[in-house]
């Protein structure tokens, strides 16, 4: 079980599936009637693979991640802060002063007899980009599924509808009546925009909608795209509508958007933490962050500048009015 776990959680492992995803959809786009493979058990199993890999993945990284992000230890050694990837020792500064200097951080600060220990943390949410990004594919692969399993399976799906002015055809339980076609030319003469006005007839509803190359119309699960036009013997103008199913798109959009929230969060939102020691008149400050650690270790040393300097302008002050 944990070689299977290991195995599925690997990034070696979702690559490949997704590569393999890739493939299978290339295969079922290029070729004529490939369209059955997107409903294909074949193709619904690799979606839920890759979907158990993906949660699987999170699932054993997040309880750690939580458990460490929630309640880190406040009360730390020596040889905790000197490890650290910044770490100083504060002359003149006190404890107090550090804290009223840290804007935007969330502070968590205990006493142990004389030992003052305080912890200040700021973007935590970073830290859990990756399983945003994650669970938002979760939801992605189900909206997938459902357009694999059932948006495929609807015997309008990439079908073609040609209605002629002024007439209609039934589809998937409703009526689609053409009441009107225009055709806008550029001042050459070339096609600028063409717009169709259609009718839903179903039972009590009628709704009428301008269809244009990109404003398709959408209803009870279908989407209608402008395909073509021409003109009968007789002179009828006729509208052709290609017909794609939507099951399963509204899960693929909100999917793709908490994805990418999640890559966001992870990428630009850093998890910053600074462990500060006061003990016997003596200050010790250690920092870390899980990124952009750079910048943040030169803010922190900005900070430490403008304190120390402080405190010896004001001890030197304290001297000279002694004197």
């Amino acid at each position: 079980m944990n070689f299977a776990i290991k195995v599925l959680t690997s990034i070696r492992f979702a690559l490949a599936t997704i590569g393999v995803i890739i493939l299978v959809s290339v295969v079922g786009t290029l070729y004529p009637g490939g369209d059955i493979v997107f409903g294909s058990p074949l193709f619904l199993a690799l979606v839920g693979i890759l979907a158990i890999s993906t949660a699987l993945c999170s699932l054993t990284r997040i309880v750690p991640l939580w458990r460490d992000v929630r309640r880190p230890p406040v009360e730390v050694s020596d040889h905790f802060i000197q490890t650290l990837p910044y770490a100083v020792h504060l002359s003149g500064v006190t404890l107090t002063q550090v804290r009223d200097s840290l804007k935007g951080y969330m502070i968590r600060e205990t006493r142990t007899g004389k030992t003052t220990f305080l912890l200040a943390q700021k973007g935590r949410i970073g830290r859990f980009g990756p399983h945003i990004a994650h669970f938002g594919v979760l939801i992605l692969l189900l909206g997938v599924a459902i357009g694999a399993a059932y948006g495929n399976a609807n015997p309008y799906n990439n079908k073609i509808a040609v209605i002629q002015e002024g007439g209609s055809q039934q589809v998937d339980g409703f009526t689609l009546r053409l009441d009107d076609f225009n055709v806008s030319y550029y001042n050459n003469g070339a096609v600028r925009d063409y717009t169709a006005t259609v009718t839903v007839l179903d039972g009590n509803l009628i709704q009428t909608q301008n269809v244009t190359v990109n404003g398709p119309l959408t209803y009870k699960g279908l989407t209608f795209y402008l395909y073509g036009y021409g003109v009968t013997q007789s002179g009828n103008a006729w509208v052709a509508f290609q017909i794609k199913s939507t099951s399963g798109l509204p899960f693929v959009w909100v999917g793709a958007a908490v994805a990418l929230v999640g890559i966001m969060l992870s990428l630009y939102v850093p998890h910053k933490r600074i462990w500060i020691k006061e003990a016997d008149q003596s200050t010790q400050l250690g920092a870390i962050s899980n990124k952009s650690s750079a910048r943040f270790f030169r803010e922190i040393e900005g900070v430490r500048t403008k304190l120390e300097s402080h405190a010896h302008s004001v001890d030197h002050t304290t001297r000279s009015e002694e004197i």
